[in-house]
């Protein structure tokens, strides 16, 4: 996998977009600048990022032209404060406007004077009505979407009752204005709330000038704004926007901090090991927008569909109005097939869900790569873990038979940094001088020692200590099990245990846990072998040593390494330590693709459903014909209840998170 800033080599935001099939005509924009190779458009964000030698200057113009507005992109947290201020407006203007249409639309239907109906049409277009019919008058020069629907209906409404007074249908110029624009304050201030665990995680991000080598004086209360390593001073830090962790964990000297973390009590020093914006709360972040702006196969498929929708819905318009024309109806009938229909709900049903999902996950230490990670998480029948770091924390604890051994042991191990050797050395800081040391590469090393020959390396029963041919003593390696692994392994299903430890230790962490299928001393091409001869398996490992059966896998799972956050050969990757984040993140996966489908299904549903209702289905089995304004409500409702049902997602989630 390439690194995400390789890829997506520029981003910009992008005003104006309201459904797929902006998103589509912005994409189209982009495409045309010579020099472009890809795009994604990421409707949630209002931004766009696309992969070539084009300029961003050529590609903003571009974009401009199709009629939406494009500008070099601001902080993140900066464009989420004008969002909110644009939301609570909208909510201020379209609220009362909506009550005043009532009002009077009710006031005139049960004998009121018509000529109020002006009253609420200039208060409706006053407020915030027009900006509904400016959309609409947009579409048609840039392309055809909901606002092309609504605002034919309104022109439909209008011309009827200036052509026929006596029977006019004035509350369909403004009825359906107020319901449009109070839709559009409420699925925003909706879909704001969807960004906030995102916006939680950008906040995090220091903006400065920092660089590799600098050495940074960070004191109590404030956020680190770079990764580094203490080099002075410790304090309890908070993590908890990188790893997920709940709990402070103490730094002091020779630890890393991560960028984003929060110092708690006490001032420290560190060394930064990452220049400012190639920090790993930086790669999370990027990795997130990456993961939001990917399309899977269902949603392209519904981007195809919602730009044949609106064509297709006017010419059902048309049909109805020959239907009814005999009636003297089809003005009304066709007024509210046109302002019925609602392909706002088909565009967001999966791009919204896979907002929520990949900002919850990510302030639960579990970053979601794209639309793979949900699909085939929520398949897995088989899961291959590794050992090392993953069902263990990788830290190695030793057991000696002999003193003499473990400081013989420590004297030549000192000249090496293998995991192995820092294990010894932390249980022995006492040891001689070695000479002459040299590594046997698999087995292990040989040095002097006060001029005599002494070696350690691997034995039959563990790691043998010699003077010459003669046995000291042996030396056992064990590697602590994850406290909550036992907890995880009964919840995942099938699980195979792959590592290439020796037997001994495969046999007993597998004991341990009740693991039946446990495979010991595995090279990474029998990892793979395994991962390939099984169908809808996950593997779960470090990253590296396992990182081709992690791309072979139909999911890879990575537990987050201190380095090379984005070049990891998975799907999903775990900041946070335990196994139990593992278990988390197939259910995040589970319920996201249920979330994606109820959403579809809902507004496909709503659309096979109300538009044969608009069109007078009803009228022969009980004379009902649907009026232009319960129209208009439930077109808005439509979109929102999208919105809500993707919010559900977040609140499901974190009920359950073990």
């Amino acid at each position: 996998m390439e690194v995400l800033a390789r890829r997506l080599v520029a981003r910009i935001d992008v005003d104006g977009m309201t459904c797929a099939v902006c998103v589509s005509h912005v994409e189209k924009a982009i495409l045309s600048v010579p020099e472009v190779e890809s795009a994604a458009v990421n409707l949630a964000l209002s931004s766009a990022e696309f992969n070539g030698k084009a300029s961003v200057e050529d590609v903003v113009n571009a974009i401009n032209k199709s009629g939406y507005v494009a500008s070099v992109p601001v902080e993140f947290t900066e464009k989420l404060e004008n969002m909110k201020k644009e939301a609570n407006l909208s909510i201020y203007k379209s609220t009362p406007s909506l009550i005043i249409a009532l009002i009077i639309m009710f006031y005139v239907m049960s004998g009121g004077e018509e000529k109020f109906h002006l009253v609420a049409f200039l208060c409706v277009i006053a407020l915030d009505g027009w900006k509904v019919i400016f959309k609409g008058i947009h579409s048609l020069r840039y392309g055809v979407n909901m606002y092309t629907l609504i605002f034919l209906a309104f022109i439909s409404g209008l011309s009827w009752s200036l052509y026929e007074p006596n029977d006019a249908m004035w509350e369909a110029t403004y009825i359906v204005i107020a319901f449009v624009a109070f839709g559009d304050s409420i699925e925003l201030n909706a879909r704001l709330r969807a960004t906030n665990s995102f916006a939680d995680l950008a906040s995090q991000r220091i903006v400065g000038e920092h660089n590799t080598g600098d050495e940074i004086l960070i004191a109590a209360g404030s956020i680190v704004p770079v990764d580094g390593k203490v080099i002075k001073g410790k304090s309890q830090v908070d993590q908890a926007a990188i790893t997920g962790e709940s709990l402070p964990v103490l730094q002091q000297v020779g630890d890393i901090v991560w960028a984003g973390s929060i110092c708690l009590d006490s001032s420290f020093t560190i060394e930064a090991i990452t220049n400012s914006g190639s920090s790993r709360i930086d790669e999370v972040v990027r990795l997130v927008e990456k993961a939001q702006s990917e399309k899977a196969e269902i949603e392209r498929l519904v981007d195809r569909i919602a730009s044949i929708f609106v064509p297709l819905v006017v010419l059902l318009a048309i049909i109805s109005a020959v239907i009814w024309y005999s009636q003297g109806l089809s003005a009304k009938v066709a007024v509210s097939v046109l302002v019925i229909a609602c392909p706002c709900a088909m565009g967001l049903a999966t791009p919204i869900s896979l907002f929520v999902a990949t900002s919850t996950g990510a302030k639960h230490g579990i970053l979601l790569k794209g639309h793979k990670a949900i699909e085939n998480g929520a398949n897995v029948e088989n899961i291959v873990i590794d050992k090392t770091g993953t069902i263990t924390e990788g830290r190695l604890q030793i057991e000696y038979d002999s003193e003499e051994a473990l400081r013989i042991a420590a004297a030549l191990e000192a000249h090496t940094s293998h995991p192995i050797a820092v294990a010894i050395l932390r249980e022995c800081s006492d040891y001689p001088d070695a000479t002459e040391v040299e590594t046997i590469p698999g087995w292990g090393l040989t040095g002097k020692i006060e001029g005599v020959i002494h070696s350690v390396g691997k034995g039959d029963n563990g790691i043998e200590v010699k003077r010459g041919d003669d046995l000291i003593g042996i030396i056992r390696i064990h590697d602590q099990i994850r406290d909550d692994a036992k907890d995880a392994i009964k919840l995942l299903p099938n699980v195979i245990l792959s590592s290439g430890d020796s037997e001994e230790e495969v046999k007993r962490v597998a004991e341990e846990l009740n693991i039946q299928d446990a495979r010991h001393s595995q090279t990474p091409t029998e990892k793979l072998d395994l991962v390939e001869s099984l169908e809808n398996v996950a593997m779960v490992g470090d990253g590296i040593n396992d990182a081709a059966a992690l791309a072979s896998a139909d999911l890879g799972i990575a537990v987050a390494m201190s380095t090379g956050l984005a070049d990891i050969s998975s799907d999903i990757i775990l900041t946070k330590d335990g196994l139990m984040t593992c278990v988390n993140a197939l259910n995040l996966a589970k319920r996201t693709r249920v979330n994606i489908r109820q959403n579809l299904f809902w507004a496909f549903s709503y659309n096979v459903i109300a538009i044969p209702i608009a069109m007078g289905a009803l009228y022969p089995i009980n004379g009902f014909l649907l009026p232009a304004w319960a129209a208009a409500a439930a077109m808005a409702m439509s979109s929102l209840t999208v919105v809500l049902n993707s919010l559900r997602l977040k609140w499901s989630f974190e009920k359950t998170l073990f």
